[in-house]
């Protein structure tokens, strides 16, 4: 899948060796030398896949970001950094903040074009589907029909079918899951799994508002986002599956076939939670409403029971007095 990133890796390598001292005529590299030589390429492609994966879903980011995330020094993520820039993987962004206000910007880094196409495109099966879908469309209903091309609704037709075999696995894989934070975060897992490098971000948690809290859920890679971008029904039908697979109202913040870095979806989780506890209160207040009207119900059958009269219990001796 990185197999853009694995090759800097390989040119990194090529450039040291060119550097480096040459080795005495006739004399082969030792068993011991060849043996770290590789322990080390694969150490670095570890590396470079790992800053090119957290670039993706959390781009843009800066090198030092990406150092604290990651664990390693400046220098060593910039290296990475710069080779994939070099090779145009990445791209850099000048971020002017508010706190650094009119002083120098900071690079971010984010996917390039030609990042994300490294990363993979699915054309192959919506291809496939297309030509299905259009050879019926324009077939002839009857021997005098004439061939006619494919109707206004064909790219919607073809954006249902394509996201309908996501929609059938994935539904199976969320059975079960219940909780809507949850099921959230293991859909953006069958998102990753899937190619679009899926992730989710927790948004505004520690507000006191239940109704503020919220997800995000996030894909940092879209297989078809030049149809996407040819046609916004492909995200517009992306958004309604996501919303029946969570079965919940959504809404969509950001696409990259709009230009975006990252396709960001708004989950209203702390709503839905928000909502979920006013309606189990609503049924508790109904069912004492309801036990007590069933009380009073049977009091007054009792009372139509003994023709509608009041029964008064009278004692001896307030009998004796009333005698």
């Amino acid at each position: 899948m990185y197999s853009t990133a694995s090759e800097s890796v390989a040119a990194d390598q090529r450039r040291r060796g060119a550097e480096s001292p040459s080795a005495p005529e006739g004399a082969g590299p030792s068993p011991a030398t060849e043996g770290e030589s590789e322990t080390f390429r694969e150490a670095e492609s570890t590396t470079r896949q790992r800053v090119l994966q957290l670039v993706v879903e959390e781009g843009p980011i800066s090198a030092a970001a990406l150092g604290r995330e990651l664990k390693l020094t400046a220098a060593a993520v910039r290296r990475h950094l710069d080779a994939m820039t070099e090779q145009g993987i990445l791209e850099v962004k000048n971020v002017t903040t508010r706190r650094r206000g009119a002083g120098r910007p900071s690079r971010r880094y984010v996917v390039s074009e030609r990042g994300q196409r490294s990363l993979g495109d699915d054309y192959l099966g919506l291809v496939q589907t297309a030509l299905t879908m259009l050879q019926s469309a324009a077939a002839p209903t009857t021997e005098d029909s004439h061939v006619t091309g494919p109707t206004p609704e064909t790219a919607r037709g073809l954006a249902r079918e394509y996201f309908a075999g996501f929609e059938q696995r994935w539904e199976r894989q969320l059975e079960g899951v219940s909780d809507l934070d949850a099921r959230a975060d293991r859909l953006s897992q069958l998102f990753a799994e899937d190619g679009f490098a899926g992730f989710t971000r927790l948004v505004g948690r520690d507000n006191p508002l239940l109704a503020m809290q919220s997800t995000q859920l996030c894909q940092g890679h879209c297989p078809i986002r030049e149809i996407a971008a040819a046609h916004p029904v492909f995200c517009e039908e992306e958004t309604d599956m996501i919303s029946r697979l969570l079965d919940v109202d959504v809404r969509r913040l950001s696409t990259q076939a709009a230009g975006a870095h990252v396709c960001t979806t708004h989950v209203p989780v702390g709503r839905e939670k928000l909502a979920a506890e006013q309606r189990a209160r609503a049924a508790a207040s109904a069912e004492a409403e309801q036990q007590i009207s069933a009380g009073a119900g049977a009091t007054n059958e009792s009372r139509a029971a003994n023709g509608g009269r009041k029964r008064i219990v009278i004692s001896p001796r307030q009998q004796e007095r009333l005698s």
